[in-house]
């Protein structure tokens, strides 16, 4: 099931806006619904044996998100990593709770900065259940890629294999070309890269249905007209990239 939203208004179109959230600026440990240093994830030699590496490029990077999505119970670590010839572009669809989502996208020569939830059996069920509920992602592996990753300030052996969820609506366009997240890293991108409340301005702009409309309630309409967003998903859809992802094979 998903995680509930809030009720208030100022707390809706604020969310809306924070997207992807904020994250740490290096690997964590996330436990009891904080973000602890990775160092105490565990007594064992290998916190991540049993678990899956599955790569997040949008709101699951930020404890937060990973604390409406876990509550408060057992520990994810959650290690910062570079990513090759990938970029983390807008998705063309809108979120349930009013953004505009993350995808990865093909781009040689980048250099991207994502974090890897390494989820053990259930935690991964319990990802399956918010991200897999719509229309909107697949699930599956990243084989042959270049990931750095780092645990704890060090470089662990680059991982050539991942698990991720990618969307299935192409990536947002702007004159032909993708679009950035401002608030991830990276190195070489040769498109724009905008911040959410800069990019929903801009679909209130082009896409709002009412003069009068104003973005928070754009916004706000968009989260509470399901109909709404579905119509503004399907057009941008329509108009968008499709998505580059040569080292991607789902999980059918």
């Amino acid at each position: 099931m998903p995680w509930p939203l809030p009720d208030d208004e100022a707390e809706l179109v604020h969310l809306a806006k924070s997207y992807p959230f904020a994250a740490p600026e290096g690997s964590y440990l996330f436990s009891n619904g904080k973000a602890r240093p990775l160092a105490a994830a565990s007594r064992d030699d290998d916190p991540f044996a049993g678990r899956t590496p599955v790569i997040a490029h949008g709101s699951n990077r930020s404890p937060a998100q990973l604390r409406r999505k876990f509550g408060r119970d057992g520990e994810i670590p959650v290690t910062r990593a570079w990513l090759a010839d990938y970029d983390v572009v807008y998705s063309a669809h809108v979120t349930r709770y009013g953004s505009v989502a993350a995808n990865l996208h093909h781009v040689p020569g980048v250099r991207v900065a994502v974090f890897v939830t390494w989820l053990n059996a259930a935690q991964l069920a319990r990802m399956h259940e918010t991200e897999l509920g719509g229309e909107n992602y697949r699930f599956g592996r990243l084989s042959g890629i270049d990931l750095v990753v780092e645990a704890g300030g060090e470089a662990m052996p680059a991982l050539d294999e991942a698990w991720v969820y990618l969307s299935t609506r192409g990536c947002l366009a702007i004159e032909g070309a993708p679009v950035g997240l401002a608030a991830v890293a990276a190195h070489g991108r040769p498109h724009r890269a905008l911040d959410q409340e800069a990019l929903l301005s801009w679909l209130w702009r082009r896409h709002r249905h009412r003069p009068d409309l104003g973005l928070d309630g754009f916004i706000l309409e968009n989260i509470r007209n399901a109909g709404r967003r579905a119509a503004l998903t399907a057009t941008l859809a329509a108009e968008a990239m499709p998505m580059a992802a040569p080292h991607f094979r789902a999980d059918d």
